[in-house]
Protein backbone atom coordinates (compact mmCIF):
# COMPACT_ATOMS: atom_id res chain seq x y z
CA UNK A 1 0.00 0.00 0.00
CA UNK A 2 2.76 2.41 0.98
CA UNK A 3 4.79 1.48 -2.12
CA UNK A 4 1.78 2.10 -4.39
CA UNK A 5 1.13 5.49 -2.76
CA UNK A 6 4.77 6.47 -3.19
CA UNK A 7 4.68 5.40 -6.85
CA UNK A 8 1.48 7.37 -7.49
CA UNK A 9 3.01 10.49 -5.95
CA UNK A 10 6.03 10.05 -8.20
CA UNK A 11 3.80 9.79 -11.27
CA UNK A 12 1.84 12.92 -10.31
CA UNK A 13 5.07 14.88 -9.83
CA UNK A 14 6.39 13.45 -13.11
CA UNK A 15 3.39 14.53 -15.18
CA UNK A 16 3.31 17.99 -13.59
CA UNK A 17 7.02 18.49 -14.32
CA UNK A 18 6.61 17.30 -17.90
CA UNK A 19 3.63 19.58 -18.44
CA UNK A 20 5.57 22.64 -17.31
CA UNK A 21 8.62 21.71 -19.39
CA UNK A 22 6.74 20.82 -22.57
CA UNK A 23 4.78 24.07 -22.38
CA UNK A 24 8.08 25.85 -23.04
CA UNK A 25 8.83 24.05 -26.31
CA UNK A 26 8.37 26.42 -29.28
CA UNK A 27 6.83 25.77 -32.67
CA UNK A 28 9.58 25.70 -35.31
CA UNK A 29 10.28 24.53 -38.86
CA UNK A 30 7.59 22.34 -40.35
CA UNK A 31 5.31 23.11 -37.38
CA UNK A 32 4.58 26.44 -39.09
CA UNK A 33 3.49 24.58 -42.23
CA UNK A 34 1.25 22.09 -40.43
CA UNK A 35 -0.30 24.79 -38.29
CA UNK A 36 -1.05 27.04 -41.27
CA UNK A 37 -2.87 26.78 -44.57
CA UNK A 38 -0.34 24.32 -45.95
CA UNK A 39 -1.43 21.77 -43.36
CA UNK A 40 -5.07 22.25 -44.34
CA UNK A 41 -4.14 21.82 -48.00
CA UNK A 42 -2.41 18.53 -47.21
CA UNK A 43 -5.48 17.35 -45.32
CA UNK A 44 -7.90 18.38 -48.08
CA UNK A 45 -6.16 16.01 -50.49
CA UNK A 46 -6.00 13.34 -47.72
CA UNK A 47 -2.19 13.50 -47.95
CA UNK A 48 -2.24 12.12 -51.48
CA UNK A 49 1.31 11.52 -52.73
CA UNK A 50 2.60 13.15 -49.54
CA UNK A 51 3.01 10.17 -47.20
CA UNK A 52 1.01 7.37 -45.60
CA UNK A 53 1.44 8.63 -42.03
CA UNK A 54 -2.29 9.29 -41.81
CA UNK A 55 -2.59 9.16 -38.02
CA UNK A 56 0.71 10.97 -37.45
CA UNK A 57 -0.37 13.72 -39.86
CA UNK A 58 -3.69 14.17 -38.07
CA UNK A 59 -1.90 14.38 -34.73
CA UNK A 60 0.48 17.12 -35.90
CA UNK A 61 -2.39 19.05 -37.53
CA UNK A 62 -4.14 19.17 -34.16
CA UNK A 63 -1.09 19.84 -31.99
CA UNK A 64 0.18 22.77 -34.07
CA UNK A 65 -3.10 24.61 -33.49
CA UNK A 66 -3.06 24.66 -29.70
CA UNK A 67 -0.05 24.93 -27.43
CA UNK A 68 -2.18 23.55 -24.59
CA UNK A 69 -3.12 20.44 -26.57
CA UNK A 70 0.47 20.05 -27.69
CA UNK A 71 1.66 20.25 -24.09
CA UNK A 72 -0.93 17.73 -22.87
CA UNK A 73 -0.06 15.28 -25.67
CA UNK A 74 3.67 15.55 -24.99
CA UNK A 75 3.09 15.14 -21.27
CA UNK A 76 0.89 12.08 -21.84
CA UNK A 77 3.18 10.32 -24.32
CA UNK A 78 6.55 11.04 -22.71
CA UNK A 79 5.15 10.38 -19.25
CA UNK A 80 3.41 7.29 -20.61
CA UNK A 81 6.69 5.91 -21.93
CA UNK A 82 8.26 6.33 -18.49
CA UNK A 83 5.28 4.79 -16.70
CA UNK A 84 5.01 1.78 -19.03
CA UNK A 85 8.73 1.02 -18.87
CA UNK A 86 8.65 1.35 -15.11
CA UNK A 87 5.55 -0.85 -14.78
CA UNK A 88 6.90 -3.56 -17.07
CA UNK A 89 10.02 -3.71 -14.89
CA UNK A 90 8.20 -2.73 -11.69
CA UNK A 91 10.20 -5.14 -9.59
CA UNK A 92 13.23 -2.84 -9.99
CA UNK A 93 13.42 -0.12 -7.35
CA UNK A 94 16.00 1.67 -9.48
CA UNK A 95 14.02 1.49 -12.74
CA UNK A 96 12.44 4.94 -12.67
CA UNK A 97 15.79 6.56 -11.90
CA UNK A 98 17.53 4.90 -14.87
CA UNK A 99 14.68 5.83 -17.21
CA UNK A 100 14.74 9.45 -16.07
CA UNK A 101 18.53 9.73 -16.36
CA UNK A 102 18.52 8.28 -19.89
CA UNK A 103 15.73 10.60 -21.06
CA UNK A 104 17.01 13.82 -19.46
CA UNK A 105 20.51 13.14 -20.78
CA UNK A 106 19.56 11.86 -24.22
CA UNK A 107 21.64 13.28 -27.11
CA UNK A 108 20.67 16.87 -27.89
CA UNK A 109 20.21 16.07 -31.59
CA UNK A 110 17.67 13.41 -30.63
CA UNK A 111 15.96 15.62 -28.06
CA UNK A 112 15.44 18.58 -30.37
CA UNK A 113 14.16 16.60 -33.35
CA UNK A 114 12.07 13.86 -31.76
CA UNK A 115 10.74 15.47 -28.58
CA UNK A 116 10.88 19.28 -28.70
CA UNK A 117 9.92 19.70 -32.36
CA UNK A 118 6.17 19.14 -32.54
CA UNK A 119 6.32 17.70 -36.07
CA UNK A 120 8.92 15.18 -34.93
CA UNK A 121 7.13 14.38 -31.69
CA UNK A 122 3.85 13.67 -33.49
CA UNK A 123 5.48 10.80 -35.38
CA UNK A 124 8.45 9.51 -33.46
CA UNK A 125 7.33 9.75 -29.81
CA UNK A 126 3.67 8.87 -30.30
CA UNK A 127 4.56 5.78 -32.34
CA UNK A 128 6.82 4.23 -29.72
CA UNK A 129 4.40 5.16 -26.93
CA UNK A 130 1.55 3.30 -28.64
CA UNK A 131 3.86 0.39 -29.48
CA UNK A 132 4.87 0.09 -25.83
CA UNK A 133 1.21 -0.35 -24.91
CA UNK A 134 1.19 -3.62 -26.85
CA UNK A 135 4.60 -4.62 -25.50
CA UNK A 136 3.12 -4.12 -22.03
CA UNK A 137 0.24 -6.40 -23.05
CA UNK A 138 2.83 -9.08 -23.93
CA UNK A 139 4.73 -8.84 -20.65
CA UNK A 140 3.27 -12.06 -19.17
CA UNK A 141 3.49 -14.39 -22.17
CA UNK A 142 6.96 -15.57 -21.08
CA UNK A 143 5.77 -16.90 -17.72
CA UNK A 144 2.03 -17.61 -18.05
CA UNK A 145 0.01 -19.45 -20.64
CA UNK A 146 -2.18 -16.79 -22.28
CA UNK A 147 -5.93 -17.17 -22.57
CA UNK A 148 -8.19 -16.02 -25.37
CA UNK A 149 -9.64 -12.58 -24.69
CA UNK A 150 -12.42 -11.70 -27.08
CA UNK A 151 -12.95 -8.41 -25.22
CA UNK A 152 -9.39 -7.34 -26.06
CA UNK A 153 -9.52 -8.42 -29.71
CA UNK A 154 -11.17 -5.30 -31.15
CA UNK A 155 -9.14 -2.75 -29.09
CA UNK A 156 -5.90 -4.51 -30.01
CA UNK A 157 -6.86 -4.66 -33.69
CA UNK A 158 -7.47 -0.89 -33.53
CA UNK A 159 -4.13 -0.41 -31.75
CA UNK A 160 -2.34 -2.46 -34.41
CA UNK A 161 -3.95 -0.34 -37.12
CA UNK A 162 -2.96 2.90 -35.34
CA UNK A 163 0.62 1.75 -34.74
CA UNK A 164 1.17 1.28 -38.48
CA UNK A 165 -0.14 4.67 -39.59
CA UNK A 166 2.38 6.96 -37.89
CA UNK A 167 5.94 6.36 -39.09
CA UNK A 168 7.30 3.83 -41.56
CA UNK A 169 10.00 1.97 -39.65
CA UNK A 170 7.62 1.44 -36.71
CA UNK A 171 5.01 0.22 -39.19
CA UNK A 172 7.34 -2.57 -40.29
CA UNK A 173 8.36 -3.30 -36.70
CA UNK A 174 4.77 -3.62 -35.48
CA UNK A 175 3.98 -6.22 -38.14
CA UNK A 176 7.03 -8.16 -36.95
CA UNK A 177 5.89 -7.67 -33.33
CA UNK A 178 2.48 -9.13 -34.17
CA UNK A 179 4.07 -12.11 -35.91
CA UNK A 180 6.37 -12.67 -32.93
CA UNK A 181 3.49 -12.64 -30.42
CA UNK A 182 1.48 -15.19 -32.42
CA UNK A 183 4.51 -17.40 -33.15
CA UNK A 184 5.86 -17.34 -29.58
CA UNK A 185 2.57 -18.33 -27.97
CA UNK A 186 2.05 -21.04 -30.58
CA UNK A 187 5.47 -22.67 -30.22
CA UNK A 188 5.69 -22.31 -26.42
CA UNK A 189 2.09 -23.08 -25.48
CA UNK A 190 0.67 -24.62 -28.70
CA UNK A 191 -1.97 -21.90 -28.62
CA UNK A 192 -3.05 -19.05 -30.89
CA UNK A 193 -4.79 -16.25 -29.01
CA UNK A 194 -7.52 -14.27 -30.73
CA UNK A 195 -6.31 -10.94 -29.27
CA UNK A 196 -2.78 -11.34 -30.65
CA UNK A 197 -4.09 -12.55 -33.99
CA UNK A 198 -6.34 -9.47 -34.08
CA UNK A 199 -3.38 -7.21 -33.40
CA UNK A 200 -1.46 -8.82 -36.25
CA UNK A 201 -4.45 -8.37 -38.57
CA UNK A 202 -4.66 -4.71 -37.59
CA UNK A 203 -0.98 -4.15 -38.35
CA UNK A 204 -1.28 -5.84 -41.76
CA UNK A 205 -4.30 -3.70 -42.65
CA UNK A 206 -2.50 -0.54 -41.52
CA UNK A 207 0.62 -1.43 -43.48
CA UNK A 208 -1.39 -1.91 -46.67
CA UNK A 209 -3.12 1.44 -46.12
CA UNK A 210 0.14 3.28 -45.41
CA UNK A 211 2.21 1.97 -48.29
CA UNK A 212 -0.62 2.34 -50.81
CA UNK A 213 0.08 6.08 -50.71
CA UNK A 214 1.67 7.22 -53.98
CA UNK A 215 4.59 8.85 -52.17
CA UNK A 216 6.29 5.48 -51.68
CA UNK A 217 5.98 4.50 -55.32
CA UNK A 218 7.59 7.83 -56.22
CA UNK A 219 10.39 7.23 -53.70
CA UNK A 220 11.02 3.71 -55.01
CA UNK A 221 11.05 4.88 -58.63
CA UNK A 222 13.38 7.79 -57.87
CA UNK A 223 10.91 10.52 -58.90
CA UNK A 224 10.58 11.86 -55.34
CA UNK A 225 13.15 14.62 -54.81
CA UNK A 226 13.04 14.32 -51.00
CA UNK A 227 12.72 10.60 -50.17
CA UNK A 228 14.53 7.78 -51.90
CA UNK A 229 14.54 4.00 -51.52
CA UNK A 230 17.45 2.04 -52.92
CA UNK A 231 17.00 0.09 -56.10
CA UNK A 232 18.66 -3.32 -56.22
CA UNK A 233 21.61 -1.96 -58.17
CA UNK A 234 22.60 0.49 -55.44
CA UNK A 235 21.42 -1.31 -52.33
CA UNK A 236 24.91 -2.09 -50.99
CA UNK A 237 26.11 1.44 -51.63
CA UNK A 238 23.10 2.86 -49.77
CA UNK A 239 23.60 0.51 -46.83
CA UNK A 240 27.26 1.53 -46.58
CA UNK A 241 26.40 5.23 -46.69
CA UNK A 242 23.59 4.97 -44.15
CA UNK A 243 25.57 2.76 -41.79
CA UNK A 244 27.82 5.71 -40.94
CA UNK A 245 24.84 7.74 -39.79
CA UNK A 246 23.27 4.78 -37.99
CA UNK A 247 26.43 3.95 -36.05
CA UNK A 248 26.76 7.56 -34.87
CA UNK A 249 23.15 8.58 -34.26
CA UNK A 250 21.82 5.17 -33.27
CA UNK A 251 24.64 4.10 -30.97
CA UNK A 252 27.74 6.20 -30.36
CA UNK A 253 25.93 9.43 -29.45
CA UNK A 254 24.12 7.60 -26.62
CA UNK A 255 27.09 7.65 -24.27
CA UNK A 256 25.02 7.92 -21.04
CA UNK A 257 22.83 4.97 -22.03
CA UNK A 258 25.85 2.97 -23.22
CA UNK A 259 27.63 3.73 -19.96
CA UNK A 260 24.73 2.36 -17.91
CA UNK A 261 24.53 -0.71 -20.14
CA UNK A 262 28.25 -1.32 -19.68
CA UNK A 263 27.90 -1.13 -15.88
CA UNK A 264 24.99 -3.60 -15.91
CA UNK A 265 26.88 -6.04 -18.14
CA UNK A 266 29.99 -5.74 -16.00
CA UNK A 267 28.05 -6.54 -12.82
CA UNK A 268 26.45 -9.58 -14.45
CA UNK A 269 29.84 -10.74 -15.72
CA UNK A 270 31.39 -10.48 -12.26
CA UNK A 271 28.47 -12.48 -10.87
CA UNK A 272 28.64 -15.33 -13.37
CA UNK A 273 32.16 -15.53 -14.82
CA UNK A 274 33.27 -18.17 -12.33
CA UNK A 275 30.37 -20.38 -13.39
CA UNK A 276 31.72 -20.48 -16.96
CA UNK A 277 34.65 -22.43 -18.34
CA UNK A 278 36.60 -22.84 -21.55
CA UNK A 279 35.24 -21.15 -24.65
CA UNK A 280 32.22 -19.66 -22.87
CA UNK A 281 34.43 -17.82 -20.40
CA UNK A 282 36.76 -16.65 -23.17
CA UNK A 283 33.81 -15.45 -25.22
CA UNK A 284 32.43 -13.57 -22.23
CA UNK A 285 35.79 -11.89 -21.62
CA UNK A 286 35.96 -10.79 -25.26
CA UNK A 287 32.39 -9.48 -25.09
CA UNK A 288 33.16 -7.39 -22.02
CA UNK A 289 36.34 -6.03 -23.62
CA UNK A 290 34.34 -4.94 -26.67
CA UNK A 291 31.61 -3.45 -24.47
CA UNK A 292 34.02 -1.39 -22.39
CA UNK A 293 36.05 -0.31 -25.45
CA UNK A 294 32.93 0.74 -27.36
CA UNK A 295 31.67 2.78 -24.41
CA UNK A 296 35.06 4.53 -24.27
CA UNK A 297 34.79 5.16 -28.02
CA UNK A 298 31.36 6.68 -27.45
CA UNK A 299 32.78 9.06 -24.85
CA UNK A 300 35.64 10.04 -27.17
CA UNK A 301 33.06 10.64 -29.88
CA UNK A 302 31.47 13.38 -27.75
CA UNK A 303 34.66 15.34 -27.12
CA UNK A 304 36.49 14.99 -30.45
CA UNK A 305 34.90 16.99 -33.28
CA UNK A 306 37.55 15.77 -35.74
CA UNK A 307 36.18 12.26 -35.29
CA UNK A 308 33.42 12.82 -37.86
CA UNK A 309 35.70 14.16 -40.59
CA UNK A 310 38.32 11.44 -40.95
CA UNK A 311 37.08 8.58 -43.15
CA UNK A 312 39.31 6.00 -41.49
CA UNK A 313 37.78 6.84 -38.12
CA UNK A 314 34.28 6.65 -39.57
CA UNK A 315 35.12 3.19 -40.87
CA UNK A 316 36.41 2.27 -37.41
CA UNK A 317 33.10 3.42 -35.88
CA UNK A 318 31.08 1.26 -38.26
CA UNK A 319 33.19 -1.84 -37.61
CA UNK A 320 33.13 -1.19 -33.87
CA UNK A 321 29.33 -0.85 -33.91
CA UNK A 322 28.93 -4.21 -35.67
CA UNK A 323 31.25 -5.86 -33.15
CA UNK A 324 29.42 -4.20 -30.25
CA UNK A 325 25.98 -5.42 -31.32
CA UNK A 326 27.26 -8.96 -31.91
CA UNK A 327 28.98 -8.95 -28.52
CA UNK A 328 25.72 -8.01 -26.76
CA UNK A 329 23.90 -10.87 -28.45
CA UNK A 330 26.67 -13.33 -27.57
CA UNK A 331 26.82 -12.02 -23.98
CA UNK A 332 23.13 -12.80 -23.41
CA UNK A 333 23.53 -16.37 -24.60
CA UNK A 334 26.70 -17.27 -22.70
CA UNK A 335 25.27 -16.23 -19.33
CA UNK A 336 23.58 -19.02 -17.33
CA UNK A 337 20.03 -17.68 -17.72
CA UNK A 338 17.13 -19.97 -18.55
CA UNK A 339 16.20 -20.27 -22.22
CA UNK A 340 12.99 -18.23 -21.95
CA UNK A 341 14.87 -15.35 -20.35
CA UNK A 342 17.49 -15.46 -23.10
CA UNK A 343 14.75 -15.36 -25.74
CA UNK A 344 13.06 -12.44 -23.99
CA UNK A 345 16.26 -10.40 -23.70
CA UNK A 346 17.25 -11.24 -27.27
CA UNK A 347 13.88 -10.13 -28.58
CA UNK A 348 14.17 -6.78 -26.80
CA UNK A 349 17.62 -6.25 -28.30
CA UNK A 350 16.50 -7.42 -31.73
CA UNK A 351 13.53 -5.04 -31.48
CA UNK A 352 15.93 -2.09 -31.54
CA UNK A 353 17.62 -3.69 -34.54
CA UNK A 354 14.34 -4.22 -36.40
CA UNK A 355 13.44 -0.58 -35.81
CA UNK A 356 16.75 0.53 -37.27
CA UNK A 357 16.95 -1.99 -40.15
CA UNK A 358 14.63 -0.14 -42.61
CA UNK A 359 16.80 2.96 -42.23
CA UNK A 360 19.64 1.24 -44.08
CA UNK A 361 17.73 1.58 -47.36
CA UNK A 362 16.13 5.03 -47.28
CA UNK A 363 16.96 8.71 -47.32
CA UNK A 364 16.82 11.03 -45.59
CA UNK A 365 17.43 9.72 -42.08
CA UNK A 366 17.99 11.95 -39.09
CA UNK A 367 18.45 11.69 -35.33
CA UNK A 368 14.66 11.64 -34.78
CA UNK A 369 14.50 8.22 -36.48
CA UNK A 370 16.40 6.71 -33.56
CA UNK A 371 14.10 7.72 -30.70
CA UNK A 372 12.22 4.41 -30.70
CA UNK A 373 15.41 2.26 -30.65
CA UNK A 374 16.73 4.52 -27.88
CA UNK A 375 13.66 3.79 -25.74
CA UNK A 376 13.93 0.05 -26.45
CA UNK A 377 17.59 0.07 -25.38
CA UNK A 378 16.53 1.67 -22.09
CA UNK A 379 14.05 -1.19 -21.72
CA UNK A 380 16.86 -3.66 -22.45
CA UNK A 381 19.08 -2.13 -19.74
CA UNK A 382 16.26 -2.40 -17.21
CA UNK A 383 15.39 -6.01 -18.02
CA UNK A 384 19.04 -7.05 -18.07
CA UNK A 385 19.61 -5.49 -14.65
CA UNK A 386 16.62 -7.45 -13.35
CA UNK A 387 18.89 -10.52 -13.39
CA UNK A 388 21.22 -9.19 -10.67
CA UNK A 389 21.74 -11.36 -7.60
CA UNK A 390 20.39 -10.21 -4.25
CA UNK A 391 23.61 -8.47 -3.21
CA UNK A 392 23.82 -6.31 -6.29
CA UNK A 393 20.07 -5.70 -6.30
CA UNK A 394 20.36 -4.18 -2.84
CA UNK A 395 23.40 -2.11 -3.85
CA UNK A 396 21.67 -0.83 -6.98
CA UNK A 397 18.54 -0.06 -4.96
CA UNK A 398 20.61 1.99 -2.53
CA UNK A 399 22.00 3.90 -5.51
CA UNK A 400 18.53 4.63 -6.93
CA UNK A 401 18.36 7.94 -5.07
CA UNK A 402 21.50 9.09 -6.89
CA UNK A 403 19.88 8.29 -10.24
CA UNK A 404 16.97 10.54 -9.34
CA UNK A 405 19.30 13.34 -8.23
CA UNK A 406 21.09 13.22 -11.60
CA UNK A 407 17.72 13.19 -13.38
CA UNK A 408 16.48 16.20 -11.40
CA UNK A 409 19.70 18.08 -12.19
CA UNK A 410 19.23 17.31 -15.89
CA UNK A 411 15.59 18.44 -15.73
CA UNK A 412 16.53 21.73 -14.06
CA UNK A 413 19.11 22.35 -16.77
CA UNK A 414 16.46 21.75 -19.46
CA UNK A 415 14.06 24.08 -17.68
CA UNK A 416 16.69 26.83 -17.82
CA UNK A 417 17.49 26.21 -21.49
CA UNK A 418 13.90 26.06 -22.70
CA UNK A 419 12.79 28.83 -20.36
CA UNK A 420 15.27 31.15 -22.08
CA UNK A 421 14.17 29.90 -25.49
CA UNK A 422 10.46 30.34 -24.71
CA UNK A 423 10.95 33.88 -23.41
CA UNK A 424 12.96 34.96 -26.45
CA UNK A 425 10.62 33.20 -28.85
CA UNK A 426 7.57 34.96 -27.42
CA UNK A 427 9.31 38.33 -27.63
CA UNK A 428 10.52 37.85 -31.21
CA UNK A 429 7.09 36.77 -32.44
CA UNK A 430 5.37 39.76 -30.81
CA UNK A 431 7.97 42.15 -32.28
CA UNK A 432 7.78 40.58 -35.74
CA UNK A 433 3.99 40.89 -35.82
CA UNK A 434 4.16 44.48 -34.52
CA UNK A 435 6.79 45.53 -37.08
CA UNK A 436 4.90 43.88 -39.93
CA UNK A 437 1.80 45.92 -39.05
CA UNK A 438 3.77 49.17 -39.06
CA UNK A 439 4.30 49.08 -42.85
CA UNK A 440 7.93 47.94 -42.83
CA UNK A 441 9.12 46.16 -45.99
CA UNK A 442 11.80 44.28 -44.04
CA UNK A 443 11.50 43.15 -40.46
CA UNK A 444 14.17 41.83 -38.15
CA UNK A 445 13.76 38.56 -36.30
CA UNK A 446 16.22 37.67 -33.58
CA UNK A 447 17.85 34.26 -33.43
CA UNK A 448 16.81 32.11 -30.52
CA UNK A 449 19.34 31.42 -27.76
CA UNK A 450 20.67 27.87 -27.42
CA UNK A 451 19.84 27.11 -31.06
CA UNK A 452 21.32 23.65 -30.74
CA UNK A 453 18.31 22.69 -28.60
CA UNK A 454 15.66 23.54 -31.22
CA UNK A 455 15.17 22.38 -34.80
CA UNK A 456 14.90 24.83 -37.74
CA UNK A 457 14.28 27.95 -35.64
CA UNK A 458 15.76 30.47 -38.13
CA UNK A 459 13.26 32.08 -40.50
CA UNK A 460 15.35 33.99 -43.03
CA UNK A 461 15.61 31.22 -45.65
CA UNK A 462 12.88 29.43 -47.57
CA UNK A 463 10.70 27.54 -47.04
CA UNK A 464 10.79 28.51 -43.36
CA UNK A 465 10.36 32.24 -44.03
CA UNK A 466 7.07 31.84 -45.92
CA UNK A 467 5.78 29.28 -43.43
CA UNK A 468 6.67 31.47 -40.43
CA UNK A 469 4.86 34.43 -41.95
CA UNK A 470 1.79 32.38 -42.83
CA UNK A 471 1.64 30.82 -39.36
CA UNK A 472 1.76 34.19 -37.59
CA UNK A 473 -0.31 36.19 -40.11
CA UNK A 474 2.55 38.27 -41.51
CA UNK A 475 2.30 39.61 -45.06
CA UNK A 476 4.25 37.28 -47.35
CA UNK A 477 5.68 40.27 -49.28
CA UNK A 478 7.59 41.41 -46.20
CA UNK A 479 11.23 40.30 -46.09
CA UNK A 480 12.80 38.87 -42.95
CA UNK A 481 16.33 39.47 -41.79
CA UNK A 482 17.78 37.38 -38.99
CA UNK A 483 19.85 39.17 -36.37
CA UNK A 484 22.06 37.54 -33.71
CA UNK A 485 20.69 36.96 -30.24
CA UNK A 486 22.00 39.52 -27.79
Amino acid sequence: MRVALKRNRFYIALFLTLFLLCFLFPYTGDDWAWGGQLGIDRLSSWFENYNGRYLGNLIVLILTRSNLLKTLAMCLCIGGIIVILNEITGRLTWGAGIIMVCLTFMPVLLLRQAVVWTSGFSNYVTSIFLTLIYIYELRTIYTHKPQNSYMAAVPLAALGLANTLIVEHLTIYNVMLGVYAVAFTFFKYKKICIQHLSYLAGTIAGTIIMFSNGAYHAAASGTDTYRTISANSSIFKRIAENFKEISIQGFLNNFVLLGLLMVVCLILWLEHKDELTGRLKLTGSVCMFINISYTALSFMNQINTYWHRAWILLLLEVVATVCYVLSLIAFIWILPFDKTEKIRLSFILFSAGFMIAPLFLVTPIGPRCFFAPYVILIYFVLELSGNFNEIHRKQFAEFSGSFMIFAIAGALYLFYIYGCIAKNNSERIALAVKDSQSGENTIQVQELPYKDYVWCSDVEKEPWSARFKLFYGIDNNISIKMIPNK
